[in-house]
């Protein structure tokens, strides 16, 4: 297999384990980039050519939310804008869960943007002007989910974080809600 020009975790590993299987066993074969096809011929970058009887090319998947209009989540290339992958910039009331992909991340990562959500909500129904005030610090100071990875810029990348990274912020912004509850002066929020 070729080597990557990425370190580990800065793309979406796209590697099932029985691969290593069935390329001892011969059922599966490594090949170079396709340069092109010439009928039932595929030539490849490293000059060699192959004939095949079928080609199936794995396209993955495309992030998209049909019951929203796009402008809604203010989307920008190949995912929306949200802060924290789940909070909208525009509509206080507007969130969307799981929206996040991380190796590791889980249902921990789900119950923990869930927790965010539910004080969130909490926050604007009993103190609306402070809960505007902990969107506004958020928005305007984002914390880093990267985990100091440099992810590839992919289309299925871009809206991959780093669990570490992710659920410590997720964590902070609940705790800085849960102490904005009750508080008009907005204490504790960052």
């Amino acid at each position: 297999m070729p080597a990557p020009d990425h370190r580990l975790y800065e793309s979406h590993p796209v590697v099932n384990s029985l691969i290593l299987h069935h390329l001892g066993h011969g059922d599966v074969q490594v090949r170079p980039d396709i340069e092109r096809y010439d009928g039932a011929e595929v030539r490849f970058r490293d000059g060699s050519v192959a004939g095949y009887d079928m080609i199936v090319h794995a396209t993955g998947y495309v992030l998209d939310y049909p019951f929203l209009d796009r402008d809604l989540l203010d989307w920008r290339a190949h995912a929306p804008d949200l802060l924290l992958n789940m909070i909208s910039r525009r509509f206080a009331n507007l969130f969307v869960l799981g929206m996040v992909e991380s190796s590791g991340l889980g249902w921990q990562g789900r119950y923990e943007q869930a927790e965010l959500v539910a004080a969130a909500i909490g926050l604007a129904d009993t103190d609306p002007a402070a809960a505007a005030r902990w969107r506004a610090a958020l928005a305007a100071s984002p914390p880093d989910l990267t985990g100091g990875y440099r992810y590839l810029k992919l289309g299925r990348m871009a809206y991959y974080v780093n669990k570490d990274a992710y659920r410590a912020a997720l964590r902070e912004q609940t705790r800085a809600v849960r102490e904005a509850t009750g508080s008009s002066t907005g204490a504790g929020m960052r």
